[in-house]
């Protein structure tokens, strides 16, 4: 059978490490040419050296991002039929909310909702110049729908990009473009690691998931698949919860 994604390229953000990386290596593994990008250049590397259908992009997306940008990008990397942009890259800053540092504060939302955004405007912009359909798949959060001590910012962050992905979903639609995303529990990243390693907080955690057990990257990857996938043709402005039963306890 022919891969979902052949003749597609999918632009993933935050493909360095986690679900990112696990989104890049499946979208790849089912026909995609993908542009993975991530602030990290080194950890691009050491992740995708040798593997042909990934193409490595050092980008920080916390700073202005040029009308031109994705222009440049097809101007090095050939960018060909670019069909599918996964917003997955996501900081987090712990801190109590009446302590929470201004720049921080203002780093988070750079990353986490203006960078998604202006991303999605040029993909956009892009699509409808070159015709044809497209999709774009945004990493949420349980966060999109219920707070987190010590996690304003992201809290926030996240709650806007579900809004967002539904904005664009609503307007999109009449020009064949669906715009869709996942929610993830607590999944095993190096954001959370910390408290993973914490035994107690461990489980806590896991005590809260009707499941019993933290996701795991791949389970992210095969949701964000899916929604990428002619599969879900009659899906937009859906926002997934892919963690074990949290939302429901």
């Amino acid at each position: 059978m022919t891969p979902r994604f052949a003749g597609s390229t999918a632009l993933v953000t935050g493909a360095a490490s986690g679900i990112g990386a696990a989104a890049a290596e499946r979208l790849a593994r089912e026909g995609a040419r993908v542009v993975a990008l991530d602030r990290d250049g080194a950890a691009l590397e050491r992740r995708y050296a040798g593997v042909p259908d990934i193409v490595r992009v050092e980008q920080d997306l916390g700073g202005p991002m040029p009308d031109e940008f994705l222009d440049s990008l097809d101007s090095v990397h050939r960018l060909g039929d670019l069909r599918i942009l996964v917003n997955a890259a996501g900081v987090l800053h712990r801190s109590p909310a009446i302590d929470h540092d201004l720049g921080t504060w203002e780093h988070t939302l750079a990353v986490n909702v203006t960078a998604p955004y202006r991303l999605s405007q040029l993909f956009v912009r892009r699509r409808l110049r070159l015709g044809g359909p497209g999709v774009i798949v945004n990493v949420c959060s349980i966060e999109s729908f219920t707070a987190a001590p010590d996690h304003v910012a992201y809290t926030v962050s996240k709650s806007a990009m579900l809004m967002l992905t539904r904005a664009f979903a609503l307007e999109l639609a009449p020009h064949g473009i669906r715009v869709n995303g996942i929610a993830p529990g607590v999944t095993e990243t190096e954001m959370n690691r910390s408290l993973r390693e914490d035994a107690a907080a461990a489980r806590r955690l896991t005590g809260r998931i009707p499941m019993g057990r933290f996701g795991v990257p791949g389970e992210q990857a095969a949701a964000i698949a899916f929604l990428a996938s002619p599969e879900a043709s009659y899906i937009t402005g859906a926002v997934l919860p892919v963690d074990g039963g949290w939302l429901t306890a």
